[in-house]
């Protein structure tokens, strides 16, 4: 076998099947959270279907919404004062109404509802912080192609923070900086 087939071969065994190993765990680890958060908070989603649920079925839903939000003895919510406020609050809005437009209506009632209020801020942002750690890996792998391979870990570590925060890198005087890195370089003792 020749030198380049060789390369080819340990590049396929080595580098392209652990990737598409580790995509493929990620991607079935993502989709059972995923499972699992509509498990937990997919019927706040269809909020105005609600008022069609069994009322044994919203209990069950809200004693798991609060079993959810559970830390210890620390509680985001209260399942029978949900299940109350949401027997009220799905008379309020129409069949078409969204989780989000849901919050809206929330804002304008002046605290009417404070589990729901609760629950629908916490289950309309969690798509949001998942989107922070999928753009994170999205600029790492821009920063770490085939001709960077060589980089050390700090070093690529230090470059994935700077181009994931680049609104601050852009606000940054780089004259400055490097005038403060060379007069701490200047300060060493010449033997």
């Amino acid at each position: 076998m020749n030198h380049l087939k060789m390369r080819k071969l340990f590049f396929y065994q080595d580098y392209f099947l652990t990737i598409v190993d580790q995509a493929i765990v990620s991607m079935n680890m993502r989709f059972s959270q995923l499972e699992s958060f509509n498990n937990n908070f997919g019927f706040l989603y269809r909020i105005s279907k609600i008022k069609f649920m069994e009322k044994e079925e919203l209990r069950k839903c809200c004693h798991d919404q609060q079993n959810g939000l559970t830390d210890g003895e620390l509680k985001d919510i209260n399942c029978y004062e949900l299940y109350e406020e949401l027997l009220i609050f799905c008379t309020i809005i129409s069949e078409e109404t969204t989780a989000f437009q849901a919050l809206s209506v929330l804002k304008k009632c002046c605290g009417s509802f404070p589990n729901i209020s609760i629950a629908l801020r916490i289950i309309l942002s969690i798509p949001v912080t998942s989107a922070g750690a999928e753009r994170s890996f999205s600029k790492l792998k821009i920063i770490k192609n085939y001709l960077r391979s060589t980089l050390s870990q700090c070093k690529l570590t230090s470059l994935a923070t700077l181009s994931i925060e680049q609104q601050i890198t852009d606000s940054l005087d780089f004259s400055e900086l490097i005038a403060i890195f060379a007069a701490a370089k200047a300060r060493k003792k010449q033997f």
